[in-house]
């Protein structure tokens, strides 16, 4: 079973964690990495089945425009994401090197060949 976990920075310099669907699911972490193991053991805890913490999918929250930033970031690097892949592919496909698809693209031609592989291996 999917568990939807929220974890919001609290001012005590703690990530509060809840789990909406499991009632008195509460936790806290120090870091946001420990969030997906924190939250499976209350769950675990609080129904009494084992809960991977692969199947959970975290929502972050952090008040304020420090949070807003962060969103942002996020999504900015997703898209530059999606752009650079884009590129390499179209790069490679016009026949450059791999050392001038990263120099165009600003990416080492090391993680040009990463993506490229990646590519790949999704068909």
């Amino acid at each position: 079973m999917k568990y939807t976990v929220r974890a919001e920075w609290d001012d005590t310099g703690c990530w509060v964690v809840t789990v909406p669907a499991v009632p008195g699911a509460i936790s806290q972490s120090t870091r946001l990495d420990q969030v997906r193991t924190d939250a499976a053991e209350v769950i675990e805890i609080q129904t009494g089945q084992p809960v991977s913490p692969k199947d959970l999918d975290i929502e972050w929250h952090v008040s304020g425009s420090a949070g807003e930033v962060a969103a942002l970031a996020r999504a900015a690097r997703t898209q530059l994401d999606e752009l650079t892949r884009s590129a390499v592919r179209q790069l490679r496909h016009v026949g450059l090197s791999l050392r001038d698809t990263g120099a165009l693209t600003g990416i080492s031609f090391q993680r040009a060949q990463q993506i490229e592989r990646e590519e790949r291996s999704r068909g």
